[in-house]
């Protein structure tokens, strides 16, 4: 079986063939990303991936997409589109299966080899639930349940839970970000690389007292990209911000896992931790393990950086294999 897989996302979108065949492992054809900005929905993106390539048939389409599936529909929470499952079938004259994209990723990292994972706490693994955050464009969350088999990914929209501050700077931290966005603040708008690496920024720099530096302007879109760099190139406001970033998303995975106790492992997915590997193999477990009488219980939690890009285009083809 050939599946057209899918894995949108706010900024970006990846499409591939993916060859079932009874594998566990899809094996990917034909890779090609898009800006997801630049369509109108899914089928516009759909036909132009078909313009590109005539010559390359496929017998179903299967989808990973960034918000909450409802009866076979969504709304894309960080692009604006609107999927209704009917409407792309007639359109495209195939069957369509969509999930939310933590479940496809969830789906994707079951069969992975270890040497698509970097491991930041080796714990004790044992047969049991499995957890997957995800920090890109947004923050996701999945529980992949276990139930002495088979293991069944469960999505949910975590990222949008509140955060909840641990110290007297994250609680500086908390009104800063409610005087600039009023109302209910987010993990997501901490985490998420939309807004986040910028709202960590100004937060720091208001907090220290100094002006925003300047290879972050206010103006600029990507400062993730621009601040890791920076890091990298030893800047201290720079290396300041992202170890405080990776020990947050620390604390944030670390609140997933007490929700279901992951002895099968908690996956660190999306496309910021490949990214930011220095600072999250030095300061994400300080987050992590940072919950009081439960810390050595997380101690056994095995925790790995999922380094496959492609966990999100298995998975959205997997679908017709579970």
């Amino acid at each position: 079986m050939r599946v057209l897989a899918i894995d949108i996302g706010g900024t970006k979108s990846a499409l591939a063939l993916c060859s079932l065949a009874g594998k566990t492992d899809p094996k990917i054809e034909h890779f090609e990303t898009f800006k997801s900005p630049d369509f109108v929905s899914l089928e516009s993106m759909v036909h132009l991936w078909q313009s590109r390539h005539p010559d390359q048939a496929f017998d179903a389409i299967g989808a990973g997409v960034a918000g909450p599936i409802i009866n076979g529909d969504v709304h894309l929470t960080n692009l604006g589109w609107s999927i209704k499952s009917d409407e792309v079938t007639r359109a495209t004259g195939k069957p369509f299966k969509i999930c939310n994209d933590m479940a496809s990723h969830a789906w994707g990292l079951l069969s992975l080899p270890p040497t698509s994972l970097e491991s930041l706490n080796k714990g004790q693994e044992r047969k049991g639930p499995k957890a997957l955050i995800a920090a890109g464009t947004g923050l996701g969350e999945a529980i992949i349940s276990y139930d002495g088999e088979k293991y069944y990914p469960l999505s949910g929209e975590g990222g949008h839970a509140t955060f909840a501050p641990s110290d007297e700077r994250e609680l500086r931290l908390l009104a800063f970000l409610r005087r600039k966005h009023s109302g209910h603040i987010s993990w997501e708008r901490i985490l998420g690389g939309h807004d986040g690496f910028r709202n960590l920024a100004e937060f720091l720099a208001h907090d220290m007292g100094i002006p925003l530096p300047e290879y972050i302007p206010p103006e600029k879109k990507d400062w993730g990209s621009s601040i890791a760099q920076a890091a990298v190139d030893g800047n201290a406001f720079a290396m300041e911000l992202m170890r405080f970033y990776a020990e947050l998303y620390g604390r944030e995975a670390g609140n997933l896992a007490l929700k279901c106790l992951p002895f099968g492992g908690m996956y660190v997915g999306g496309g910021i931790a490949p990214k930011a590997l220095p600072w999250i193999k030095t300061h994400f477990v300080r987050g992590f393990l940072d919950k009081g009488r439960f810390a050595d219980v997380l101690r056994d939690i095995p925790v790995n950086v999922v380094l496959d890009p492609m966990t999100g285009i298995k998975g959205a083809a997997l679908q017709f294999n579970n």
